[in-house]
């Protein structure tokens, strides 16, 4: 009789998988040539212990993925690894096995400061949320409130106030910094379908509370980075600083919350999800400002993030600005006709944005924790391990994509790229509305101002979102009718 430890009947389960893949499939696994005998155990993933810039994360990851491969494990405090994936297959065979409640080990800061607070919180929030309590709000979010379309109206009247924004601030050699604009752009349109409201924050003056919102958020999003990836470091100097931030993003939006309540009760309200989820039987008040402050985070750094990367990719490619534009004028023959007149989809606009999710991604990938063993890489990974899955190092891999440095529109797969949102039953809620929101501002832009870009290779830093490490400055000169 043979009797199997822990270790060895884990593989030996792995491999039984594995077989029981290769067999109901004619495609082999990319690994099958590294591993033609089975598959190797945890023990042999290549392992990582050196100290490193938390912000240079997506140089680091790439140099481990070209020194050790595909599967990569890094040595964490408590005796604890992470393993970091560089290969699609492997990122759909994760998503594959989440199951109803997909765990991932992040934004513990988050939660911490919720959970001492039951005075304004139920819940920590979907972020940081697990298992019941993530699915209660997930099921809140995912009914008619996080499924409003904003107003075409108000969001296009947004984005030509963005337009008119950046020609009267432009110096005298035609630059400026977007990014800064683009913040506020994003604050307004996020107002628009989470509140109903115009919040009246592009202007040149008086956006003092709106550019404390953004940094609030900013400086959220690099704690949560920081915790997550070293979390025995200054620990409760960065939480100190989370608090400060957080409880002014509160009182902010609790205001905005209040106001809308008073409305409410002069008259009911369907447009705006506050409006939605605060008349709704199924959500307490809390949870609807949980969700809400929740969905100004995610906003308020994607979305702008990636506009200005996509700006920067085509100013520095005319080819892809001049076909650009001629979609746009196509659709708006003149500067102030109405992007939302016309139905048709931006089939070139939308390449645009999908390659710059490839070569440009607002973040480095995803998180999850596995909850059974699984074949990842040809390697034998327990159930329980925390696995990060490093999108953006694969998506500028030769064995991916030709020539992946080079920003070619049109080449990207949306069914790959959309793993920038995530995936299975976590992925991002608000990614129609980050696509609809891209698709109009890059169109407008475009259609406004030829985009010139006269500096080098930017670099990146990672704070949570991916972002130049220096102030992007572009030059835009105002088309003539």
């Amino acid at each position: 009789m043979i009797v199997l430890c822990g270790k060895q009947f884990s593989q030996k389960l792995c491999a039984g998988a594995w077989r029981t893949f290769v067999s109901k499939v004619e495609k082999e696994p990319y690994w099958r040539a590294k591993f033609p005998d089975g598959i190797a155990s945890f023990d042999d993933i290549p392992t990582v212990t050196e100290k490193y810039d938390l912000r240079k994360y997506p140089e680091v990851a790439e140099g481990w993925f070209k020194k050790c491969g595909h599967v990569v494990k890094e040595r964490m405090p408590y005796g604890k690894y992470n393993v970091h994936l560089f290969h699609f297959e492997d990122f759909k065979t994760v998503y594959g096995s989440d199951g109803d409640f997909p765990i991932r080990q992040s934004h513990h800061v988050i939660a911490q400061y919720r959970e001492e607070r039951k005075h304004l919180y139920d819940h920590v929030g979907l972020g940081p949320g697990q298992g019941s309590e993530w699915r209660h709000l997930r099921d809140i979010a995912r009914g008619k409130a996080f499924a409003l379309r904003p107003s075409k109206r108000k969001s296009e009247d947004a984005a030509n106030d963005l337009v008119e924004i950046i020609k009267n601030n432009l110096n005298e050699k035609g630059e400026i910094e977007l990014l800064p604009w683009l913040h506020r752009w994003a604050f307004e349109s996020i107002g628009i379908v989470a509140l109903n409201r115009r919040l009246n924050v592009l202007s040149k003056v008086d956006n003092e509370l709106t550019d404390k919102m953004v940094a609030a958020a900013a400086l959220t999003d690099e704690l949560i980075a920081l915790t997550t990836l070293d979390p025995t470091n200054m620990y409760d100097e960065r939480f100190k600083q989370l608090v400060e931030a957080q409880d002014f993003f509160y009182s902010v939006l609790r205001k905005y919350i209040d106001a809308i309540k008073r409305d409410i009760e002069l008259e009911p309200e369907t447009e705006g999800v506050a409006q939605i989820l605060l008349q709704s039987e199924s959500c307490s008040e809390k949870d609807a400002i949980t969700l809400i402050i929740d969905l100004f985070h995610g906003a308020l750094q994607t979305v702008p993030l990636t506009a200005l990367m996509a700006f920067y990719n085509v100013a520095r490619n005319g080819d892809v600005q001049a076909e650009a534009r001629e979609e746009t004028k196509q659709r708006m023959p003149k500067k102030y006709s109405r992007y939302f007149d016309v139905t048709e989809p931006q089939d070139y606009i939308g390449s645009i944005i999908y390659e710059t999710f490839r070569l440009n991604p607002p973040i480095i990938g995803n998180g999850r924790v596995i909850q059974r063993d699984l074949v990842l890489g040809g390697y034998s990974v327990p159930a329980y391990t925390n696995v990060i899955l490093d999108f953006q190092v694969a998506c500028r891999q030769e064995e991916n994509y030709e020539e992946p440095l080079k920003f070619i529109p049109g080449r990207a797969d949306p069914n790959r790229i959309t793993y920038v949102f995530g995936g299975s039953k976590r992925m991002c809620l608000g990614k129609a509305f980050a696509l609809r929101q891209l698709l109009l501002v890059v169109a407008k832009v475009i259609r406004n101002f030829e985009i010139l870009y006269d500096g080098g290779e930017i670099n990146m830093i990672n704070q949570l979102h991916n972002r130049p490490e220096e102030p992007l400055i572009l030059r835009l000169k105002p088309i003539d009718e």
